[in-house]
């Protein structure tokens, strides 16, 4: 080969390289882009995948709360005898003004968000507001979307020990109802002993 073809060839095999400055290549760019498109809407799907657990946590943790305030209620009212230990009951006990905290097993009663006349939660009167005599249940005075039940059962062996179930029912995100429950137990302060 001539010394000039050679010249005109490596010329050419100059042009046809990418100088290290040059850009890139539109099909380049558009794989970039792809990819990245990819990786923000996995992102985005994690993103909102943890904001729905988020908010499930979120409402896990009132539904105890309620139900670990309404527990220990039972115990505060038995302490500072705002109510008798027989007084707390789901039936009124004689002689006593305080009608009891109703239960039915087949009936959910709405969480109040106020206390009635009584100033006592988990109470018949809960939603009646300031009514006193023949009164229905005002429902703007009630948590949306939380139910409970109340239900208290004394000891055959032992009548100085009551058994306390709160469940607690609660419309999730989405419309899907949750079950919570707890449960304790509450002794009669007044016999030292608790051996009848």
């Amino acid at each position: 080969m001539l010394p000039s073809m050679l010249n005109r060839r490596s010329q050419r095999t100059r042009t046809t390289k990418r100088s290290p400055e040059g850009g890139f290549t539109i099909l380049e760019m558009m794989v970039a882009i792809i990819i990245l498109t990819i990786g923000l809407l996995g992102m985005a799907s994690a993103i909102s995948y943890s904001l729905m657990y988020s908010n499930r946590g979120k409402g896990v943790t009132n539904a105890k709360m309620l139900v670990v305030s309404i527990l220990e209620q039972m115990e505060t009212l038995r302490d500072n005898r705002a109510l008798t230990f027989d007084e707390i009951s789901n039936t009124a006990v004689s002689g006593s003004a305080f009608k009891g905290f109703p239960y039915s097993a087949s009936a959910w009663r709405p969480v109040s968000t106020v206390p009635g006349t009584d100033g006592i939660f988990g109470s018949a009167d809960d939603l009646w507001g300031s009514c006193t005599a023949a009164c229905t249940d005002n429902l703007a005075l009630a948590r949306p979307g939380v139910w409970r039940q109340i239900e208290i059962t004394t000891f055959p062996t032992n009548p100085y020990l009551k058994r306390i179930r709160v469940a607690l029912r609660y419309q999730a995100a989405g419309g899907k109802m949750i079950d919570l429950e707890g449960v304790s137990y509450l002794n009669d302060d007044s016999h030292g002993t608790y051996i009848p």
